[in-house]
């Protein structure tokens, strides 16, 4: 058990650096267009073409491939395994679930990668809204597709609660961290969570509407949730430029838990 416990760590850590370079990267292609000096779109898809068309892109991309089903493994086995002792009551059996739940978005991202990778690419927006077009179709499919939204918003909840309760405090090593990286493991840290939280609560809403109206068309990506988020005007364009320098800086503070996670139960730390 020690040894599997150890080879998800070294996935985990390995994950971690391959989550920052995707989360950094959107933030960044974000940034861009909104200043009109980058790609029209900032999504994974776009991340994933740009990579392609530098030497040795297709070997980049398996290992952030790798790196990202590296940081599934580890959270499918925190949810199992539960090495931080959540235990089985109805509050330790949440927890995991929401850890579970957590890596759905990565395997999404992962996938997304490999189909451009080995099927030559694609529209991810108009697969997803074919996909969602499908399951409309499906008795009580509407039901579904509002589920997923309500869940979505239910985790962009949760992740601002994980930020404003400081439950992140509880997984770094700051004891062996500069001054200046506790520092600024704090600022990406809010930054990162509440850009996410909001990214996440904009593509629940979208969801929502698609199953109120039983639309596809009304579903979208992160691309979409920019989009949407800039279109309010003066206070539209602070607010997309705000969350596409926290996606970024979520993407540094996965960085600096790839090198400083503490994968162990903190004394006195709350079951």
């Amino acid at each position: 058990m020690t040894e599997v416990k150890n080879i998800a760590e070294k996935l985990a850590r390995f994950g971690c650096y391959s989550v920052a370079g995707v989360y950094f990267m959107v933030g960044l292609m974000a940034l861009l267009s909104f200043l009109g000096v980058g790609p029209a779109a900032a999504d994974e898809e776009r991340i994933v073409d740009l990579i392609l068309e530098i030497p040795f892109g297709e070997v980049l991309i398996v290992i952030l491939i790798l790196g990202l089903l590296g940081y599934v493994i580890w959270r499918i086995y925190e949810t199992f395994a539960d090495p931080y002792e959540f235990g089985s009551s109805l509050k330790g059996k949440a927890r995991r679930a929401g850890i579970g739940l957590s890596a759905l978005g990565y395997i999404i991202i992962a996938f997304g990668a490999a189909q451009i990778l080995f099927q030559g690419g694609g529209d991810s927006e108009s697969d997803q809204k074919l996909f969602i077009s499908q399951v409309l179709s499906f008795p009580g499919g509407q039901i579904l597709v509002g589920i997923a939204g309500i869940i979505l918003g239910f985790t962009a909840l949760v992740q601002f609660k994980y930020i404003y309760g400081g439950d992140y405090n509880k997984r770094m090593k700051y004891e062996k961290m500069p001054s200046w990286i506790v520092k600024a493991t704090h600022i990406t840290a809010w930054a990162g969570y509440i850009a996410r939280s909001i990214l996440l609560g904009v593509l629940g809403f979208f969801l929502v509407k698609a199953a109120v109206k039983s639309d596809s068309d009304e579903a979208g990506d992160t691309d979409s949730a920019f989009d949407f988020l800039g279109d309010f005007g003066a206070i539209g364009h602070t607010i997309f430029i705000a969350v596409a320098l926290g996606t970024m800086c979520y993407g540094i503070f996965m960085l600096i838990s790839g090198y400083y996670y503490s994968f162990e139960l903190k004394e006195g730390e709350e079951h």
